[in-house]
């Protein structure tokens, strides 16, 4: 049974429409509101601009053939250079769908193939858009009747669904957990992207530098500098929550994770579904991670690390590793034991060496902070600027508080079958990694910190490029002696 060869579905052309249409949607709104549109035509470096994502796109479907036979993927693509493209199907790590909300309007699907070599880069990671039909035939021809998804279509489709012999464990999140998720997740990143919204606004409502100084004047003139930050900072942070708990609702709607035993099949979302299948043999390890709030709690984000299965360029492709979106430090071990049987029985592990604290205060940030808080005291003496010392003794404070946790949360432990790393500050990360899927060791440090027998060991793992290394710092120096004499080289 073969397919193709074939073009994908046409909205390819149209799927990623923002970023390939984007100049050429603002260079027409510009025209129409200006009233000219010579301004563009008679400008023959803005029009090539202007229609180069648009037109490298038709080019890239019209001459991208798609076929698959029973040994491989085959994909030809290129206009002027030609370029063929063969991925053996035993290499194939995942064949998995997702649809943006373009995608489940007009009934297609994007397919997102990993190879094992995605594990550094991205040169063999193939997504191809098809109509439900030819998407469903091409799944089937990439996992069937082989060895290299050696478990992960036990699980037929529908199996899952309909509660089969294949369907295994179950496990389904809740929406009052989704927002729950949402509310007490790290806030840093809604911070800069509002910031970005936020100027954005002012620039399209095209306030004048004076009134926008009149303002910014009269509310120093009554708070002063301090205050107003601090008056800023509660409104923000209930946004921040609202917004949180909207957008992980959305994103995570319908999470649900099934476990055959052989592979976790992953399916989530509401705008932008999507679905993926990994081996179990293919996981490397887990990541914990714990928000502040998450902490307190006692609950946290897990996450996985699996060969091939790396992170996109954009959020079309990008795939999440989540396995579950909130799971209570009670039920940690245990959920790691069901996915992988070597986490079970963790060794104790050894804290941030004696005498390491004044070297988690070596920090970037701790000094960044701190030479704020000096030249805001010098500041003081200018009008308005009296109180400019508190919020920054505030972020002083917490940038000390956060060195603090970093040491106090700072372990790592191993065996023949798993090794363990926690570390961080108010976001604590754990990450739990298999053995033998670690690929190298290796200890750094000071000249007087190795004398002192303090060192930070770095452990590199089979996973995606970004979370393939981790590293412990301020341990004791044998850490890495107990740790190396456990791999299996």
């Amino acid at each position: 049974m073969t397919f193709g060869p074939k073009r994908g579905h046409i909205l390819f052309i149209f799927e990623n429409f923002a970023k390939d249409f984007g100049l050429l949607i603002v260079a027409l709104l510009v025209g129409i509101i200006s009233g000219d549109m010579n301004v563009i035509t008679e400008n023959a470096v803005l029009m090539v601009l202007v229609f180069i994502g648009p037109v490298s796109k038709v080019l890239q479907y019209l001459f991208t053939i798609y076929a698959v036979d029973e040994e491989k993927l085959i994909i030809k693509s290129g206009f002027l250079t030609k370029k063929t493209l063969e991925v053996p199907l035993s290499t194939i790590t995942t064949v998995d769908f997702s649809q943006n909300l373009l995608h489940q309007v007009f009934g297609a699907y994007r397919l997102n193939i990993d190879n094992a070599s995605n594990v550094s880069e991205q040169k063999t990671k193939v997504r191809m858009t098809f109509s439900k039909k030819d998407a469903e035939a091409v799944r089937e021809l990439l996992i069937s009747g082989r060895g290299g998804l050696d478990g992960a279509n036990l699980a037929a489709e529908g199996h899952e669904e309909s509660g089969g012999e294949h369907a295994g464990r179950r496990y389904c999140v809740k929406i009052r957990d989704l927002l729950l998720l949402g509310a007490i997740k790290a806030k840093g990143t809604f911070f800069l992207e509002f910031i970005g919204a936020f100027s954005t606004l002012f620039a399209l409502f095209n306030f004048s530098d004076a009134f926008l100084y009149s303002i910014t004047a009269d509310l120093v003139r009554q708070l002063g500098i301090g205050k107003l930050i601090l008056a800023l900072m509660v409104p923000f942070f209930v946004l921040a929550v609202l917004c949180g708990m909207a957008g992980t609702l959305i994103r995570y709607y319908g999470f649900q994770v099934w476990d055959n035993g052989e592979a976790v099949r992953i399916q989530y979302g509401l705008l932008t579904k999507k679905r993926y299948t990994i081996q179990k043999k293919k996981i490397s390890g887990f990541a914990y991670q714990q928000s502040f709030l998450m902490k307190r709690l006692k609950t946290g984000t897990l996450q996985l690390f699996a060969v091939g299965y790396g992170q996109g360029g954009d959020e079309a492709d990008r795939e999440d590793p989540i396995l579950f979106p909130l799971l209570g430090e009670d039920r940690l071990l245990q959920s790691l034991k069901e996915i992988a049987p070597q986490m079970d029985d963790l060794p104790a592990g050894s804290k941030a060496a004696k005498g390491s604290l004044p070297y988690f205060f070596l920090h970037f940030g701790f000094f960044f902070t701190f030479c704020l808080f000096a030249a805001s005291l010098l500041a003081a003496e200018q009008k308005y600027c009296e109180q400019l010392w508190i919020p920054a003794l505030l972020l002083v404070a917490f940038c000390a508080v956060s060195r603090l946790l970093y040491y106090r949360n700072t372990r790592v432990c191993g065996d023949e079958r798993c090794i363990s790393m926690a570390f961080g500050g108010f976001r604590k990360t754990t990450v739990f990694v298999k053995t033998d899927h670690v690929e190298s060791i290796s200890r750094s440090g000071s000249v007087q910190k190795l004398r002192k027998g303090i060192a930070n060991v770095t452990i590199g793992y089979i996973a995606p490029r970004s979370s393939a290394n981790q590293t412990v710092k301020n341990v004791p120096r044998e850490v890495f002696s107990n740790l190396k004499g456990k791999l299996i080289y």
